[in-house]
């Protein structure tokens, strides 16, 4: 049903900000279009290049996460 879905589509907004850190404002500041942008994507659904863009930026920070990782072990 519809209100499934749009839960849906806001879990998966929540999940991927908060794999990058992010918050709505921060996000359609980055975007620069208006943060009730944002909220429309919970009833609308994610725009592929919004998805695109947090799963690479999880990505980025997972990879900076080891590299720290790594030079600690290097410098032990």
């Amino acid at each position: 049903d519809i209100l499934s879905i749009m839960q849906d589509h806001k879990t998966t907004l929540d999940n991927l900000l908060a794999q990058t850190n992010l918050t709505r404002a921060e996000l359609a500041r980055i975007f620069q279009i208006a943060p009730r942008n944002i909220s429309r994507w919970n009833t609308h659904g994610i725009p592929q290049y919004a998805i695109a863009y947090l799963q690479l930026k999880a990505e980025n920070i997972k990879l900076q996460e080891q590299i720290q990782a790594y030079k600690v072990i290097i410098k032990a």
